[in-house]
């Protein structure tokens, strides 16, 4: 679950201090001049082969998951659960490729907003209070926790063997099905709103947003680093560090498997390497067309520094050994925290030391003031 605290900033003096600051905790970085900061071959790039085609295969996702829970309440057997299994974990997997957009544009500016199909855990006791009172009411306020993609990760896989049982035999399968369609139709109702206003065809922000030059707050740019960055800071808190025992920052706190994400279907790792490379394109640039520029080409414009060296080249590294470290943990993660948790803490420390490195040193050698803040101290 997102547990990031917004902040607001006011004044000359400490909008000047958050764009000169670029320390961190491995060395330091500085920016050269000269820099055209928001180059619309970037912001296209990054607009028509990352975001786009992310949003257009999680609508596809979500669609044939849609029609194969429809066929599963109709026809309850164990040829459709596992097509619907199956499918479930495709569109979850689908959903990390675009969550870096949810703090802005057709994604924010909705009502639920699209960041609310991940709020995870889930809060499994409303879930079978709502199947008991057959209430499938999703977007009411009370059920913020028992909605989305976890949630089906409950219905989908909670009971294990006897999960076809609660759809076919159980008191409560009418309601539970009934629930489990209500969640599954929400979904694909609130990817295909927030991918329709992207497309050139629908609202168009896709021209907003590669048009939306320059680094203020209120640019593309701006608006695309502070969204990833806030939704990457989820990938090392919410992801690794409850679960890990290392949030908040200086607790000492036992392992937490059950706080992962998509804890009953076991694919945990899977979706964190998802979001991990997602993020890592959009740094790239590398989408559907191929290699073009990303957000380390305006890094290497501004000619930034880090350490002697320089920082683009610096990101890139740091983005290669977190991709082979997570690659190396297997799932599902809740077990392997308990078995083996020296390879996630190791994980931990490389996503720590990334997240200083979008969120300070690459914001400040490009001006674009972050406008959130988490309090975990990074």
């Amino acid at each position: 679950m997102k547990r990031i605290v917004l902040l607001s900033l006011t004044g000359a003096a400490a909008i000047l201090l958050l764009l000169n600051f670029s320390c961190s905790k491995k060395g330091t970085s500085s920016s050269g001049t000269g820099s055209t900061i928001g180059n619309d071959s970037i912001l296209l790039n990054i607009g028509n082969n990352i975001i786009l085609p992310g949003y257009k295969s999680l609508s596809m996702a979500t669609g044939s998951l849609d029609s194969a829970i429809i066929d599963f309440s109709a026809n309850p057997n164990g040829a459709s659960l596992s097509n619907v299994r199956a499918l479930f974990k495709s569109a979850y997997i689908a959903w990390e490729s675009v969550s870096e957009y949810d703090g802005f544009g057709p994604a924010y500016n909705v009502q639920p907003t699209l960041a609310g199909l991940n709020l995870f855990p889930t809060t499994t006791t409303r879930i079978d209070s709502n199947i008991n009172a057959g209430n499938d009411n999703v977007n009411a306020f009370s059920n913020a926790s028992a909605k989305g993609f976890p949630a089906l990760d409950y219905l989908l896989f909670g009971a294990g063997n006897n999960t076809l049982a609660n759809y076919t035999t159980d008191a409560q399968a009418s309601n539970r099905k009934q629930y489990l369609s209500a969640i599954s139709a929400d979904i694909k109702t609130e990817v295909n709103t927030a991918y329709a206003g992207w497309a050139a065809r629908g609202g168009n922000y896709i021209n907003t947003f590669v048009n939306g030059t320059g680094n203020s707050i209120s640019s593309s740019l701006g608006l695309l680093i502070n969204s990833m960055d806030q939704d990457f800071e989820v990938l090392k808190n919410d992801r690794l560090g409850i679960p890990l025992g290392k949030q908040p920052p200086g607790a000492i706190l036992p392992v937490l498997p059950k706080e992962v994400e998509a804890y009953y279907s076991g694919i945990s790792a899977q979706l964190a390497l998802a979001q991990l490379k997602a993020v890592q394109n959009i740094y790239l640039g590398s989408g559907t067309q191929g290699n073009g520029p990303g957000l380390q080409d305006y890094l290497i414009e501004a000619g930034a520094k880090y350490n002697g060296g320089l920082l683009s080249d610096t990101v890139k590294a740091y983005f290669s050994s977190a991709v082979s470290a997570l690659q190396a943990i297997p799932d599902p993660f809740s077990a392997t925290i308990q078995s083996n948790a020296a390879p996630a803490d190791a994980l931990y420390a490389e996503i720590q030391q990334l997240v200083v490195l979008l969120k300070t040193d690459m914001p400040s050698s490009l001006g674009v003031l972050i406008t959130y803040g988490d309090n975990d101290g990074d």
